[in-house]
């Protein structure tokens, strides 16, 4: 057994250490509070934020388009391709599902209007229904490009809501 004076050098020694790890690691990596500077020194206090206090943003947005709601039907023949796209501003928000009766191709894009030669791909495949949201990242047109490879005709339904405006018709 240690004696009475090596046993408090242990417990100080121990409280000590706690200490520094609860003030220097801890808190600042948790919590986002860093009494120290240890945790900006080294980084850690970026570890506590979220994306958005990351950035100094705030996760709400106003827009200047006024919400709404869009359904639209399409029908595609085989071999016949179609584009459906909206005008949107940067930040705008879309919510969309849409949804066919037969596997088609498509490509959900955007095209800046400062680049419009070079379209982004959001997401493309093959499939029969695709659901989700898109914040726009910069102004210009959004939507989909849908292809009918197949021997049946595909009639599809798709669902919209968000701050964006709809646009000409990109059918071929």
């Amino acid at each position: 057994m240690p004696s009475k004076s090596g046993l408090l050098v242990r417990v100080g020694g121990s409280l000590v250490a706690a200490s520094v790890i609860m003030f220097g690691f801890v808190l600042p990596a948790e919590y986002q509070i860093d009494p120290t500077g240890f945790g900006k020194v080294t980084g850690l206090l970026r570890m506590s934020q979220t994306p958005a206090t990351a950035a100094n943003t705030t996760a709400a947005h106003t827009y200047t388009a006024p919400y709404r709601t869009d359904e639209v039907d399409l029908t595609l023949v085989p071999g016949q391709s179609y584009e459906y796209k909206v005008r949107m501003k940067p930040e705008g928000t879309l919510l969309y599902s849409w949804k066919s009766t037969q596997p088609l191709e498509f490509d959900f894009h955007g095209e800046s209007d400062k680049d419009p030669d070079n379209a982004v791909s959001y997401k493309a495949g093959n499939g029969g229904e695709l659901n989700g949201s898109l914040i726009a990242p910069f102004q210009g047109i959004h939507g989909w490009y849908w292809n009918n490879t197949g021997k049946a005709v595909a009639d599809i339904h798709v669902k919209m809501s968000g701050h964006y405006e709809l646009t000409v018709d990109f059918s071929q």
